[in-house]
């Protein structure tokens, strides 16, 4: 057992900067070029599921906040996970750093010798199994933790010794998933959102996240706060679904519909009545449902299955008007409109060139829709983007409203007591309940060395998707329109930078 991992925490608990009213701080962010992050090196978390994932996705984009710990303060860049509840970080002696070092040289890793405030906490008790079977061992620490000018004293974190990735992950999940809850529950110990609010630096346990469109430098995420300038019309409240055993480790809410208006502005599918368990997380790059949703849809797009690349279509797709909708709540609920072009992903060979077809007819995208398979339905970034979402832990709930694509405004609602600001109405017509159990699948993300083209052909759609095949013959060069990505992301791994209103930063890993 985990002995006195919360009474540790507490007894060291210390309020460094009680911030005045309203609590709630936020983090902006814009892209760059990197440095020494190979994408075979970042090894980023991909898909929550069990079964096992190709071994090149669509460009993955993973939210990493940039933070310090120790003192003097060791710098890391972290992945933001909403899915997860620990914080982790690798050791300098680990295997993940003795392996990648330029990874770890540029991502951090931590010196326990050179950090005057570190405690071992529990030597060799932090332990995280994947359903690939891979995981992080190590110990829990306790040390300073500062993100920009806000400090948090004594986090509690999990130091990686081995590690089959060098990034590490700061979960902002339910404290009753971190990876000590499955065999010490009575063990479960402030997180770092229960530490933000412990220390008085927010009112309650309740963020929200703007990631806005697929081609934007700009997004936010508040600690505390809803930024109403963000969304279109009202937040609605959808319950967060429990477990079987009626506890909350993920933000599960009841999809209840889904739906496509193609080019013509005609339904050319639509699954209403549905009851199914979705987790919103921002740990996943695209969105996983059941094969009775997702066949229809896959063969209504044209995708085809290649074995390099996974579930490909034209890249000359993402100029397609369609529109997907996504229904949550039933009755009284709300729904998400997601332009059909956020799930048309760029796919890049490890020298920075895109796959092309065979035949010539253009450059191959990925599809942001996949199969759950026997694992979790997910709904990861390729959903999220589109929606304004507030979690809300203190009262289980979600907020969720359109979200406005580039809002330059901004008016920032401190979130306190039972209520969400700006929520009109709570959905509670359709109830389900999350059968999952497990800790996310960790996964290796690397480019494609060789083959620049698909095996597979490219496929037909039966939706009207305003878009015709590229006007090239078999064999004849092809001119490539720009990515949706911008031209400074064509490189291996590429790094956004998200700078922090206290002067410190996050960053997106793309």
């Amino acid at each position: 057992m985990l002995f006195g991992l919360y009474t540790l925490a507490a007894l060291l608990l210390y309020v460094d900067n009680v911030s005045a009213s309203p609590k709630v701080f936020g983090l902006d962010f814009k892209k760059e070029v990197p440095r020494n992050t190979p994408q075979t090196n970042t090894n980023r978390l991909r898909r929550r599921q069990k079964s096992v994932s190709a071994d090149i996705d669509n460009i993955e984009i993973a939210y990493l906040i940039n933070m310090t710990i120790g003192t003097p303060p060791q710098p890391f860049s972290v992945q933001l996970d909403t899915g997860s509840s620990d914080i982790w970080i690798p050791s300098v002696d680990s295997n993940a750093c003795r392996e990648a070092a330029a990874a770890c040289q540029e991502l951090g890793a931590y010196d326990a010798t050179r950090s005057s405030t570190f405690v071992d906490v529990a030597q060799g008790q932090f332990s995280i199994s994947y359903e690939d079977n891979s995981g992080v061992v190590g110990d829990y620490i306790n040390d300073t933790l500062a993100i920009g000018k806000t400090v948090v004293q004594n986090m509690t974190m999990g130091l990686a010794i081995q590690a089959t990735r060098p990034l590490g992950i700061m979960g902002i999940g339910y404290d009753a998933d971190e990876s000590i809850a499955a065999s010490d529950p009575d063990d479960i110990y402030p997180n770092i959102i229960a530490q933000l609010a412990n220390q008085s630096l927010i009112n309650t346990l309740a963020y929200s996240l703007w990631l806005n469109d697929l081609d934007s430098l700009t997004g936010s995420i508040l600690f505390g706060g809803v930024d109403t300038a963000k969304y279109k019309g009202n937040l609605v409240v959808l319950p967060v679904q429990p477990s079987s055993n009626n506890t909350y480790t993920d933000f599960t809410v009841a999809l209840s519909s889904v739906s496509l208006v193609d080019a013509a502005g005609k339904t050319a599918y639509s699954q209403t009545n549905l009851a199914l368990p979705v987790i919103l997380d921002s740990g996943t790059t695209i969105t996983y449902l059941p094969d009775a949703v997702v066949d229809p849809i896959l063969t209504g797009v044209g995708s085809t299955s290649d074995p390099d690349f996974g579930t490909i279509v034209p890249c000359s797709l993402s100029s397609s008007p369609a529109t997907f909708s996504f229904g949550f709540g039933g009755a009284n609920g709300v729904s998400i409109n997601v332009p059909f072009s956020e799930f048309v992903t760029p796919i890049y060979l490890d020298d920075g060139s895109q796959p092309t077809y065979k035949d010539g007819s253009g450059a191959v995208c990925g599809f942001g829709i996949d199969s759950s398979g026997t694992g979790p339905i997910l709904f990861g970034d390729t959903f999220l983007r589109s929606a304004y979402v507030v979690y809300d832990l203190s009262n289980n709930q979600i907020g969720m409203a359109q979200t406005i694509f580039n809002a330059t405004g901004s008016n920032i609602i401190e979130i306190s007591g039972s209520s969400i600001p700006g929520a009109s109405a709570t959905a509670t017509a359709v109830a389900v309940t999350q059968t999952y159990t497990g800790h996310p699948q960790e996964t290796d993300a690397p480019t494609k060395a060789g083959g620049a083209q698909a095996t597979a052909g490219r496929g037909t759609p039966t939706f009207n998707l305003g878009v015709t095949a590229d006007p090239t013959k078999k064999g004849a060069a092809v001119v490539l329109a720009a990515p949706r990505i911008e031209a400074t992301t064509i490189v291996t791994g590429l790094v956004v930078l998200i700078s922090l209103v206290f002067g410190s930063s996050m960053v997106v890993l793309l």
